[in-house]
């Protein structure tokens, strides 16, 4: 017995040193193990992998060096998923006599990792191992199969990495840099992960522990608890926990998510074109099952507190949001409290179930009962929503609406519609103006009991909204104000080649200002203006619509003012009005075609100045080549000449031009008529012909020679 162990024994020494020694030799060829290295990967991910160099030394103990790796992505003609400059690593002897390549402590250095999702669903992070020979070792007729090697990896530290990713699908794409990571025991059942990476000034940690990653076992369970950093101060928490069944085939999902962060705009940090509001305390809390590519969720929490939406909805805010699902069949509730401007708003309701909604199934439909309150009044939307299909009728009445100066105050609003699509899905995701045209088609009536913007005040204000085919109309447009009734009409047109916009008013009083910022002009006029007429235009830009705007619109302003900046601008630099000079009426009538507007009536009278003009305006360079004859009054005479005004309209070039005979000159003597008298045709003109308010009869006062000299000197009348 002792004779056989003796024997034995030296069989194995001998064993050992002549393997060792094939071993030895075997390993100082790198194309050796370089090519097994890459069937073996190929053979367990799908991929292709490349090394540029491989060095291998077995003293004074065995290590790998290899230079210019690249793993192969999902799409063979893109770019690699790895590109990593050095990794280097132990090399255990013992398990290559079973064809493994075991390598421990393995250290890359510079890794640059690139992860895609085409539009078609592949994707670089979902790796389909080639299925297996039907049997192992057997020759073919294209010569012998080669031996499979497994690579298995202890531990792992990666340092000076960068990770991108792309996604098609969702159109989101990204980069951030990690630090360090370390990943120990990948060969074992429970690797422990310990990940630190920046995003510009911000930092994340994430760390825990996960079931065997190389190779996949039937189970992957998860453990893993995200940090997040910004200028050396916690912005928020998340976690991950749960176990993804059979991982590598269908992926049968059991997670719970949960996360936490103080501050929403401490987040763009790390997603700096995501431009997320200022809010507080936001927290989700889900659990998601499902199974494949179609992950469902289970249960879904979401709590907030103050939110500020206003770039989606002016001076809104949100103080409260709750929403709740318990279960996938459970109705979605919704709860929120905010203000819209210093109104408090609340919507409150319950929108479908998570399994209806997330991910929405093409024919499947969503209950939805939704109410807009504000105090004891309500907005109600009643309906069904669905990917192919979805309709839902608005009812309801508001006591008081508010979007701030930039819209019109609303008393009593009244609203009674309904509303489909049959490509919400689209919507979801498109939802420009175009889109929504398109897509929606829409009839509801809006009553208001009383309207307010910028100091002119409308009643029994009412319309009729219809939308169908890419075609918006509000037709007609009732109010009362200013003591007469007011109509109008708009309409936009998508249906076309070509966008096509119409409006027509009939004595619509609106704020100055207001039509001053739709001009894109100064407010240099303050008061209210009068209205009359009918425009239409098409084009996708302000360049075409002006070139094709065709029509006429007069408009008149009673009682108003004009700032000394607009009069120096049409009259000469040397005008001496200081501020806003009161008019008691000012009269405009246009009519519009071939990217001109031709105004054959322009007049303004004051105190002691009177206006009229005519001309034309190129109206895509600005272009003015106007006749202008300011009337300047003495007393119970007066000062005129004739103005020619020609340049561009923010820089104006004034000249003296003919009179009626020929000559230039000015002509003093006359009185400056009755201001009632005069303003009568001046406004009769700008109306059409429409009724409107009168200018309030002034006492002339005695004029003052010094004041009045100024301003012929002012026009170029006296040098």
């Amino acid at each position: 017995m002792r004779l056989k162990w003796k024997i034995g024994l030296l069989a194995g020494v001998v064993a050992v040193a002549v393997g060792g020694g094939t071993i030895f030799s075997a390993t100082q060829d790198a194309t050796w193990l370089k090519t097994r290295l890459c069937d073996a990967v190929e053979q367990g991910t799908g991929r292709h992998l490349s090394i540029g160099a491989l060095h291998v030394w077995v003293l004074p103990f065995p290590w790998v060096e290899a230079q210019d790796v690249r793993l192969s992505g999902v799409d063979n003609a893109g770019p690699d998923a790895l590109v990593v400059r050095q990794v280097r690593a132990r090399l255990a002897l013992m398990p290559l006599f079973s064809h493994r390549i075991a390598l421990r402590d393995v250290s890359v250095v510079g890794p640059q990792l690139t992860l895609r999702r085409l539009a078609d669903g592949r994707a670089d992070w979902l790796l389909t191992p080639p299925s297996p020979p039907e049997q192992a070792g057997a020759s073919t007729p294209s010569g012998p199969v080669h031996m499979h090697w497994n690579v298995g990896v202890t531990d792992l530290s990666i340092s000076q990495a960068q990770v991108t990713w792309e996604d098609a699908q969702t159109h989101h794409s990204g980069t951030f840099a990690l630090n360090r990571a370390t990943i120990r025991g990948l060969d074992g059942t429970t690797p422990d992960m310990d990940i630190q990476g920046q995003k510009g000034g911000a930092s994340f940690t994430l760390s825990g522990q996960t079931g065997p990653l190389w190779p996949l076992g039937a189970q992957l369970p998860l453990q893993l608890r995200l940090s997040l950093n910004n200028g050396g101060h916690s912005i928020g928490l998340a976690h991950l926990d749960g176990v993804i069944n059979a991982p590598g085939a269908e992926r049968v999902y059991a997670l719970h998510l949960g996360g936490s962060v103080g501050q929403i705009q401490d987040l763009n940090a790390f997603f700096p074109h995501a431009s997320l509001p200022d809010g507080q305390n936001l927290s989700v809390d889900l659990s998601v099952g499902g199974s494949g590519d179609a992950p469902q969720l289970q249960s879904l929490h979401v709590r907030a507190g103050r939110v500020d939406v206003g770039r989606w909805l002016p001076q809104a805010a949100l103080a409260r949001v709750v929403v709740d699902a318990p279960a996938p069949t459970d109705p979605l509730s919704v709860h929120v409290e905010g203000q819209l401007g210093d109104q408090p708003i609340g919507i409150n309701g319950t929108a479908g179930t998570l399994a209806q909604l997330v991910p929405m199934q093409p024919q499947a439909e969503a209950p939805v009962d939704l109410a807009l309150t504000q105090g004891g009044s309500s907005m109600q939307v009643k309906g069904v929503l669905s990917t192919t299909h979805s309709a839902l009728d608005v009812q309801g009445r508001l006591e008081h609406l508010s979007f701030g100066q930039q819209w019109p105050d609303a008393t009593g609003l009244a609203v009674t519609g309904h509303v489909e699509s049959g490509k919400t899905q689209f919507l979801y995701k498109n939802h420009g103006l175009a889109d929504v045209l398109n897509a929606l088609a829409l009839t509801g009536d809006v009553q208001v009991q009383a309207m307010n913007w910028q100091g002119v005040a409308w009643s029994q204000v009412q319309t009729h909204v219809v939308l169908g085919n890419g075609r918006l109309a509000l037709d007609p447009i009732h109010a009362v104000g200013n003591g007469q009734q007011q109509v109008a009409r708009l309409v936009y047109d998508i249906s076309g080649s070509q966008p096509v916009v119409e409006a027509s008013a009939r004595s619509v009083f609106l704020p100055l200002a207001v039509v001053q910022a739709w001009m894109h002009v100064a407010p240099d006029m303050h008061g209210t203006v009068q209205l009359v007429g009918a425009l239409s235009a098409q084009g996708e830009n302000a360049q075409q619509r002006s070139n094709t705007l065709t029509g006429h619109l007069g408009a008149s302003v009673v009682d108003g003012s004009v700032g000394s900046t607009l009069l120096r601008r049409m009259l000469g630099p040397q005008v001496p009005v200081k501020g806003q000079m009161p008019i008691r009426c000012f009269g405009l009538h246009t009519q519009f075609a071939n990217g001109v507007a031709h105004i054959d009536q322009l007049g303004l009278e004051s105190d002691f100045l009177h206006l009229r003009g005519q001309g034309t305006v190129t109206l895509a360079t600005h272009e003015l080549n106007m006749q202008l004859a300011p009337q300047v009054l003495l007393g119970g005479a007066s000062a005129s000449s004739s103005l020619h005004v020609t340049g561009v309209w923010n820089n104006p070039q004034v000249s003296m031009a003919a009179a009626g005979d020929g000559r230039f000159g000015i002509t003093i003597g006359g009185g400056g008529g009755d201001d009632a008298t005069s303003c009568t045709a001046l406004l009769a003109a700008a109306r059409e012909g429409a009724d409107g308010p009168t200018p309030t009869t002034v006492a002339k006062k005695a004029s003052r020679e010094e004041k009045i000299m100024n301003m012929l000197h002012g026009l170029g009348l006296f040098r």
